[in-house]
């Protein structure tokens, strides 16, 4: 439980007071990340321009100007999540010079395409692509790296003087990349690959050992795929995490809609590029005072406090904007919203980084971004469809409707924000759940102890069971003379033990493989189960299983277990799934510059029919197939291959049903026959 520590009364001694953590200013190794951040964000500012100038005056067409943003951003989901979970196993610093170093390469080549003459849409979408996949493994790390460089008294204002330096590059990179581009063409984009290899230098040039600490756990280290699910796992374990996330990618695809409007407004009201230009400096401005004030803000109020007026502010400035004659008048609206935005963006991030361990950080970050900037195209889409249909003071005030939604759901979730209510350096990690060791037969497994935001809660569903579990003791036997005697009291005691959702599962397991054996008739299968999973004793257990044998190696196909993963995905490198590992429902396998393996001879499936979804992008997936399942393959190729080899029907009762699908581009999906006890039929 997160408790504050005691504070002395009035009159106590309380020892000697710990020395004030120096100026951030003068830590230098913040300074590196601070200014090389900094930087790099002015040469994205003075790109943002230039690459839709560049597009207009060599194309005219303003669909091939967004397809470069388009592919930018695909490239930076796709590899956001993938950077969050590298930060927490590789170097940290060598993913903040290996990633930049990429861009930087990426927007030397756009510069010297752009120096040669008109250089083709497809070069340019094929390098912002490549672009968003570095800026994707970066943006992984970046927060993880900051709370090893800030001391956590210190996390609020680091997080507001980095949203400050950003509204600045912002408020400049605009003209300076109009200026850049009027020079010469190609000017921005050397500009900006000079930018990233600043970056690199800095990050070069820190001291502090940024991790992540070396792997303590037994036995191997999880795969990837398996880290970034235990980040998520994290995530659902924090009531203030889970909130805030989807909380938060909500009130931005609002902001986002509203941005486009506030365009649109502008130009209605009279004004033109200018107007529009000096409305957004001062909303960057007003950005930059909120930055300011945010943490004096939540060292004064609190920061529930702080983060209820800033929505309820934003709401008001939304209602506010429609009214105002004059396109000054709305940019000082404008300065007003974005004032109190971001003291709440300043809350919300600095919580998390004390909430979060450091072994989980980069991945809690990087989901919180995902989903941020997955659905942030829906507030323009929505936005432009609104004021299309009703007119754009309506759809202002829709979305203001939608913003009053937002700011309810924040009064109504005080118990998942009541983390809010300490001070931030009062604020304890999240304890990570472990996973649990084999559980021995009658043993109680010791339930999950949350930290923060869930321990006033009175016991969690998996705590009864335990509890449930655990008050089934086994009578103390009396002595008695005869051995046949204690035998059947020995078995008695036995049949009386409660069982468990483990072994309500064995049990159930068998009933199923009875069925595809052909031991008991499909009709029989649910009045089985349903005697199985209404059981409370081992004794009607045994009766439920009862004519059943033991199983076998290959005899439970089908179980009541969760997943291993339901992602697989090779860029750049592989991916394998191998041995005894359990098939979710639908899994989907992607491999692009890469190529994968997934090996179901040996593989449990938690659903009678699996669907699985293979994608292959100029790279190729192996699926080995045992020859006791139905298997159906409706993939198709398209300038590639998608094999069907292993197709075929099987006739048995509850035997497992594998569908593949999907599409082969310029790559090759081959399915395999194994006979169980062989090697793959090719």
């Amino acid at each position: 439980m997160t408790t504050a520590q005691p504070r002395p009364r009035e009159g106590e001694e309380s020892g000697p007071a710990p020395d004030p953590p120096r100026s951030l200013w003068r830590n230098r190794d913040y300074m590196y990340w601070w200014t090389g951040n900094g930087v790099s964000t002015l040469g994205t500012s003075v790109t943002t321009l230039a690459f839709p100038l560049l597009v207009l005056n060599t194309t005219g067409s303003v669909a091939q100007a967004g397809s470069i943003t388009a592919c930018h951003m695909i490239g930076t989901l796709v590899t956001l999540p993938v950077g969050g979970a590298l930060a927490d196993r590789v170097s940290r610093r060598a993913l903040m010079i290996v990633s930049p170093l990429v861009q930087a390469l990426a927007m030397g080549l756009v510069a010297a395409l752009v120096f040669r003459g008109a250089p083709s849409i497809l070069a340019l979408d094929a390098l912002a692509l490549v672009g968003g996949l570095a800026a994707g493994l970066r943006s992984g790390v970046s927060m993880s790296a900051l709370r090893r460089i800030v001391p956590k008294e210190q996390v609020s204002a680091a997080t507001a003087q980095g949203m400050g330096r950003d509204m600045v590059a912002h408020l400049v990179g605009g003209p300076l990349g109009g200026l850049l581009y009027s020079m010469t063409r190609w000017l921005p984009f050397l500009f900006d690959a000079l930018s990233f290899l600043f970056v690199t230098c800095a990050a070069a040039l820190i001291r502090r050992p940024l991790g992540p600490d070396r792997h303590a756990g037994q036995g191997p280290r999880p795969g990837l795929f398996a880290d970034m699910a235990d980040g998520m796992r994290v995530i659902r374990r924090s009531d203030y995490l889970v909130f805030t996330i989807i909380w938060g990618a909500l009130l931005n695809a609002v902001t986002e809609g509203f941005t486009l409007l506030f365009v649109v407004l502008v130009q209605y009201r009279g004004g033109g590029p200018t107007e529009v230009g000096t409305a957004t400096s001062l909303a960057l401005v007003g950005g930059l005072l909120g930055s300011v004030a945010g943490p004096a803000l939540m060292r004064g109020l609190g920061a529930r406090t702080v983060m209820l007026l800033a929505v309820w502010l934003f709401v008001a400035c939304f209602a506010t904007v429609v009214w105002m004659p004059r396109p000054w008048q709305i940019g000082l609206v404008l300065l007003v919203a974005m004032t109190s935005m971001v003291p709440l963006n300043v809350v919300t991030e600095s919580y998390q980084v004390r909430l979060v361990p450091d072994a989980y950080l980069g991945r809690v970050a990087a989901a919180n971004r995902f989903c941020v900037q997955a659905v942030q195209w829906v507030g323009p889409l929505g936005a432009g469809f609104l004021a299309d249909a009703a007119g754009v003071r309506e759809a202002i005030l829709i979305l203001a409707a939608a913003m009053v939604a937002l700011a309810i759901a924040l009064h109504g979730a005080r118990r998942r924000l009541r983390v809010l209510e300490l001070p931030l350096a009062e604020v304890r990690e999240l304890t990570p759940v472990p996973v649990d060791p084999p559980v021995p037969h009658g043993s109680v497994p010791a339930a999950p102890v949350s930290v923060n935001d869930r321990s006033d809660e009175a016991s969690s569903p998996m705590s009864e069971r335990g509890e449930e579990a655990g008050c089934g003791k086994v009578d103390r036997m009396t002595e008695h003379s005869g051995h046949s005697e204690h035998k059947q009291v020995a078995r008695s005691a036995s049949d009386d033990l409660l069982a468990s959702d483990e072994d309500r599962n064995r049990v159930a397991e068998r009933v199923r493989a009875a069925v595809a054996n052909g031991r008991l008739e499909l009709g029989e299968l649910d009045t089985r189960l349903a005697q199985v999973y209404e059981a409370r004793t081992h004794g009607e257990l045994e009766a439920a299983g009862r004519g059943l044998p033991q199983l076998g190696a290959r005899d439970a196909l089908v179980v009541d277990r969760a997943p291993t993963s339901r992602f697989a995905l090779g860029m750049f490198g592989g991916f394998e799934r191998e041995g005894e590992w359990v098939v979710p429902p639908k899994f989907t396998a992607w491999s692009m510059w890469g190529g994968g393996r997934l090996d179901l001879s040996e593989a449990r499936f938690s659903s009678q029919e699996t669907v699985i979804r293979a994608v292959a992008l100029w790279g190729g997936t192996e699926i080995v197939i045992p020859d006791d399942i139905e298997v159906e393959v409706k993939g198709f190729g398209l300038f590639g291959v998608f094999g069907k080899r292993a197709a075929r029907k099987i006739g048995k009762p509850g035997t497992p049903r594998v569908v593949i699908k999907g599409v082969a581009m310029f790559g090759g999906v081959v399915t395999k026959t194994k006979a169980m006890g062989s090697p793959p039929q090719h």
